[in-house]
């Protein structure tokens, strides 16, 4: 038997007077915290294409490249996307678009999920943006 292994994926947005970084961290979720994947993209401010950037398949597509990373014993739980704190918001998906990708990119028995009142099985990933000051 498999040992599940759930994690947490953080992103973070951060826009500066010439550039856009947007990183990201995947740790598990034990008491450990031991990082599984790291990336960073730089964008310059002037030339990046803010359209797509500020849509949420551009969150979707990070998450699906992390998700393809790691191996099948890996199970995202949580998606935590922490925004600049003056400009150029990054859109966040919903959930039904986070379920969709998952689906469409036959990526469901990589995520959390529970059985639902219904007999049906329940995508339960939380999607949040942590409120930071300063």
């Amino acid at each position: 038997m498999i040992n599940v292994i759930d994690y947490v994926l953080k992103i973070r947005n951060k826009v500066t007077t010439k550039e856009i970084v947007v990183s990201y961290r995947a740790m598990t979720m034990d008491g450990m915290q031991r990082p599984l994947t790291t990336g960073e993209m730089r964008f310059d401010l002037e030339m990046a294409n803010t359209d797509y950037l500020t849509h949420s398949r551009f969150i979707l597509g990070i998450v699906g490249t992390v998700i393809l990373r790691l191996n099948e014993s890996c199970i995202l739980d949580r998606i935590e996307i922490e925004q600049s704190a003056n400009r150029l918001q990054l859109q966040v998906p919903n959930k039904l678009e986070f379920r969709s990708y998952v689906q469409q990119h036959d990526l469901l028995s990589r995520v959390a999920q529970a059985q639902s009142a219904n007999g049906h099985q329940a995508v339960t990933v939380a999607i949040v943006t942590p409120f930071k000051l300063g």
